[in-house]
């Protein structure tokens, strides 16, 4: 089983953008993922539109919510927290990192050539 942290702040514009790379990640890995979604204390609509979406969504997920800003690094170890797999990943909110990188990284990790 495969999870994926998101720390999310301020970024309800890629919600559904987000949504959607997930829903194909889960796909490439025969719906064996988790996304668990931190979302820190973010002024916007981040949380709203994922407690209403997520639901939808073609993968399984989980939701917490930060009382403040704490920060991303706090944000991350609370999703390593709640997530409940063998390999872990850790992804921007906004993806400023091309989605394929997970599945390299996942990859690399499941080969157990790495440290």
């Amino acid at each position: 089983m495969y999870s994926i942290i998101v720390p999310v702040y301020k970024n309800e514009e890629s919600i559904f953008d987000l949504i959607k790379v997930f829903s194909a990640i889960n796909r490439k890995l025969r719906n064996r993922l988790t996304v668990v979604f931190v979302v820190d204390g973010s002024p916007d609509h981040s949380f709203e539109l994922l407690n209403q979406y997520l639901p939808l969504a073609d993968f399984k997920s989980r939701l917490i919510l930060h009382s403040k800003n704490f920060g991303s690094f706090a944000a991350i170890r609370t999703g390593l927290k709640f997530a409940e797999d063998n390999y872990y990943a850790v992804m921007a909110a906004d993806l400023q990192e091309p989605p394929s990188l997970v599945m390299d990284f996942y990859k690399i990790l499941k080969e157990d050539n790495a440290d």
